[in-house]
């Protein structure tokens, strides 16, 4: 896979980062919503996200598998991409869905049900419509804002758990 990514320049998430889209395209395969500018990508939202991973000392995977163990679920994982510097990124639907928008946390400041959509609205004042209930997206932002809850603890407490020591 390293190859893939050699070839080609792969974007790299960062704290400016506030959605990742699935796009159809003869040619792109990602949208990027960054400050005020739209970008395209070749890659699919996956590689984007583990490319910007492993250049954070992990892989998607092995990002997702942790979030699984400690929130004991196995669909819609959230994932902490640049945990040291608060990038984390939540799904809005199973990434097989064509629909599915990755949306960093931070950038988010409000949602509510629209029709049969949901409107994010963004901390700059932009947003975007996605394609899920509000109680779908509500319950991911909440499983995210408990990874960070959990991945934080020893800030507040002191190095006593050991589930963040891969990250």
């Amino acid at each position: 896979m390293g190859d893939v990514y050699s070839t080609t320049s792969v974007y790299i998430i960062t704290q400016q980062t506030k959605a990742i889209l699935t796009k159809e395209s003869n040619y792109y395969r990602s949208r990027i919503l960054e400050g005020q500018e739209e970008r395209h990508s070749v890659f699919r939202p996956e590689q984007i996200i583990d490319h910007t991973c492993l250049l954070y000392g992990s892989t998607l995977e092995g990002r997702r598998a942790a979030v699984r163990d400690i929130l004991k679920i196995n669909s819609k994982v959230p994932v902490p991409v640049i945990p040291d510097k608060g990038v984390y990124m939540l799904p809005t639907s199973s990434t097989k869905n064509k629909d599915c928008v990755w949306l960093s946390y931070y950038h988010i400041e409000d949602y509510e049900q629209r029709d049969d959509k949901t409107y994010v609205a963004f901390t700059d004042g932009t947003g975007i419509y996605v394609n899920t209930s509000e109680n779908t997206f509500d319950m991911q932002y909440k499983r995210t804002s408990q990874i960070i809850a959990k991945q934080n603890r020893s800030v507040f407490f002191g190095r006593r758990s050991l589930f963040w020591s891969n990250f």
